[in-house]
């Protein structure tokens, strides 16, 4: 894309006026204020240089350094790495993990998160770093993925969503509570990158490095079953995309999934889909979080049973996977994103329990929805 004066100023102001409303809603720490007063010389700097770079500079960095202030003034607020830190002392001793329980805050639990979360954070295990620290860096990371594949895609256009990703309050916050979804999303645009590449670089060592990181990705949370379901059908029926056929992309993966949960599974296959059934089904959670029973809850005082609210939630998010299919034109790459942030948000939406950590792995989708990689 050709990168006009207008097109740079459209970019430039819009970033700031987006970067200046998140960090104003940050804390009134010294450093969020700090950051502020920046701006002014930024805008001096883009008139005398005509360059985004010192831009995309500013916002890369106070994002990462808001998540390292966040990492050191907050503690957790997840029992999922400790969770899964638990699971990992049982994983080293040579326990299967869907064998074992643990206590977390809500009570006894089984392990809820697939096998290769067990890999991910075990270097941080061994060394004893903690996994809230090591949470903290994945998700500095994610904002400048993303700037990664808006490079490829050699669009500018993509700055102020790299604002969104790397300054927004909430994901901040959530970089170091202790949940795992950073390390989700990052995996997963990992792989979407090394896809995209692949095909701008006719690359058969990043098609198969992309399905392998597919492949661990969907070994690592349920979550990125919502981005599988609409991706596998778009490559399928994409032959000609990559230099490796289609089919070979999609066994790559397969086997992948394969070689992570396969002896898992085949150990203990009753305790592998009680996990599903646990995270599906569960009775001790209460009603909380962004979601339509908690607005008929509290507006309406209406209130319904796990079970009632679990049929309901499967019921919309099926017709929402049966509606996209039937209308809705897999033609495009960035329709994948659209297709699997909308049922992700309708999943979630109709959930009975329902955390802003979940928004971590999904606005990242949202974000890359906006950008074709066809004709560019």
């Amino acid at each position: 894309m050709a990168k006009t004066k207008d097109d740079k100023e459209w970019v430039f102001w819009t970033t700031i006026v987006v970067s200046f409303v998140l960090i104003e809603h940050n804390s009134a720490d010294p450093f969020f204020i700090t950051a502020l007063t920046v701006m002014p010389f930024l805008i001096l700097l883009f008139y005398f240089k005509r360059s985004l770079y010192p831009l995309i500079l500013y916002v890369i960095i106070i994002g990462i350094l808001g998540r390292i202030f966040q990492y050191y003034s907050s503690t957790y607020g997840s029992d999922a790495l400790p969770a899964v830190r638990d699971f990992i002392g049982y994983f080293v001793h040579g326990k299967n993990v869907y064998k074992e329980m643990i206590m977390a805050q809500s009570g006894l639990t089984p392990f809820t998160y697939l096998p290769f979360s067990l890999f991910w954070y075990l270097p941080a295990y061994i060394f004893n770093i903690d996994l809230r620290f090591f949470e903290m860096l994945v998700s500095s990371l994610v904002p400048i993925l993303i700037l990664i594949y808006g490079k490829i895609l050699k669009t500018i256009k993509i700055l102020p969503l790299i604002a969104v990703i790397s300054l927004t309050p909430f994901l901040i916050d959530l970089s170091a509570d202790g949940s795992n979804d950073n390390s989700t999303i990052f995996i997963l645009l990992l792989s979407i990158i090394l896809f995209v590449y692949s095909i701008k670089n006719k690359s058969r060592f990043f098609a198969i490095a992309s399905a392998v990181s597919l492949g661990f990705a969907a070994s690592f949370k349920y979550h990125v079953f919502f981005y599988l379901l609409f991706f596998l059908p778009y490559i399928y029926q994409n032959k000609k995309l990559l230099v490796i056929s289609n089919k070979r992309y999609i066994f790559y993966v397969i086997l992948t999934i394969f070689i992570i949960c396969g002896p898992f599974i085949m150990v203990a296959p009753e305790g592998f889909f009680r996990s599903l059934t646990f995270i599906e089904l569960t009775n001790w959670h209460k009603t909380w979080g962004w979601n339509i029973w908690v607005a008929l809850r509290d507006f309406l005082h209406i209130s319904f049973s796990t079970h009632q609210m679990w049929i309901v939630r499967t019921t919309v998010s099926l017709a929402t996977v049966f509606l996209l299919f039937r209308y809705f034109r897999l033609d495009s790459f960035n329709k994948v994103f659209i297709a699997s942030g909308v049922t992700m948000f309708i999943y979630l939406v109709f959930s009975q329990w329902t955390t802003y950590a979940y928004f971590t792995f999904l606005i990242p989708l949202l974000v890359l929805s906006a950008f074709h990689i066809e004709n560019k």
